[in-house]
């Protein structure tokens, strides 16, 4: 059991150091940014492609729900690591120290992976027992994904869910459905930032 939440939370700790990254050192244009709060996309997109990745895993290994939900547990955490690196390495003030961290530490998983992670263990579970994997069963996800990108891009878990089921179906293609999912991503993930795209 700790193995998975072990690599749930490292997965989620290269997200935030990403995040951290493209927060300070992206280039910044007067358009499309990940500079700064444009960081943000960051961890929006890469938490339900880490779910993606975890869960094909611990199903491949014969894991059941609980150890999915474990994944999630280490996954809430590392991502909640943005706050303790940012913090560290580039405090908003002086005299912050890793106490003044630890509430956005527990609580950054909250708006990141959990609604994802809710939203994709329902398509996993509709995809897996009561909805066909077809071309149309497709499009309709990416259209109510694309719908709910607005709420904090929770849409995205819809993706990340059915492309999990469409792995355990077919394990022989998990990579190619897990390079599908992250263009998928990219693409519906940032509707919000299409007019500045082609602005």
């Amino acid at each position: 059991m700790l193995p998975i939440v072990l690599a749930g939370f490292a997965a989620g700790t290269v997200i935030s150091i990403l995040a951290v990254l493209a927060e300070h050192f992206a280039p910044n244009t007067t358009g499309y940014s990940l500079y700064g709060n444009g960081a943000i996309v960051v961890l929006a997109l890469l938490a339900p492609w880490a779910l993606y990745w975890g869960w094909t895993w611990v199903l491949a290994h014969g894991g059941r729900a609980l150890e999915m939900a474990l994944f999630v547990a280490g996954l809430h955490f590392g991502v909640g690591m943005t706050i303790v690196i940012d913090t560290l390495l580039y405090p908003q003030r002086t005299g912050l120290t890793i106490l003044d961290a630890l509430p956005g530490f527990t609580l950054t998983g909250t708006i990141w992976v959990i609604p994802s992670a809710l939203v994709a263990a329902l398509a996993y579970r509709l995809f897996t027992t009561r909805l066909p994997l077809s071309a149309w069963s497709v499009l309709a996800a990416a259209f109510v994904a694309a719908v709910l990108v607005i709420a904090y891009w929770v849409g995205l878990g819809i993706l990340a869910g059915m492309c999990v089921a469409a792995a355990r179906r077919d394990p022989t293609r998990r990579t190619r459905i897990g390079i599908a999912l992250l263009v998928l991503l990219v693409v519906i993930g940032n509707l919000p930032y299409f007019p500045a795209l082609v602005g």
